[in-house]
């Protein structure tokens, strides 16, 4: 999937919008019967599955701008959208070096993806754990008994049973 995905557009703001409004379109169609409804809805979620897999970019960058200004003006009612962040703006692949997400979520989706595989394949050879201050992901070697740990990042110190 990763190949396939390769010089492909991936999901936004604009295509998770519309994912989302086809099924709650879909939702209501199926419980209020309303087949044409439901075939709009079908229409919408193709929709946005074609804009993940375009390879133009460029023109799927503009129309999430333009989707995205045309948000901002809408006033907010209670909390956010979670996928549409009016505060911070669109996000690119340029922003998520400079906001790193929280936990794996976000742009930094294939940085998660990485780690994921390395802490399966290390599982039986390698003990993972989170710093408890800063959320780092830490590394110990396994079968080394009670050993105290810095962490990179916070410079917090933990003992640990490996």
């Amino acid at each position: 999937m990763q190949d396939f995905m390769k010089g492909r557009y991936g999901v936004d703001d604009l295509t998770l919008s519309l994912g989302v409004l086809g099924m709650v379109l879909a939702l209501i169609g199926s419980l209020a019967s309303l087949a044409p409804l439901s075939w709009i809805a079908l229409v919408v979620v193709v929709l946005a599955i074609l804009r993940a897999f375009s390879k133009s970019i460029p023109a799927r960058e503009r129309e999430n701008q333009m989707f995205l200004d045309l948000a901002r003006k809408i006033p907010v009612v209670g909390p956010h959208i979670g996928w549409l962040d009016r505060e911070k703006g669109p996000r690119s692949a340029s922003s998520a070096s400079a906001q790193r997400p929280a936990q794996g979520s976000g742009p930094d989706f294939g940085r998660t993806k990485r780690t994921a595989e390395r802490m399966w394949r290390e599982r039986k050879t390698t003990l993972f754990f989170r710093c408890k201050t800063c959320g780092a992901i830490l590394s110990v070697p396994r079968g080394k008994g009670h050993i105290r740990v810095t962490c990179p990042r916070c410079g917090a110190k933990v003992e640990k049973v490996s």
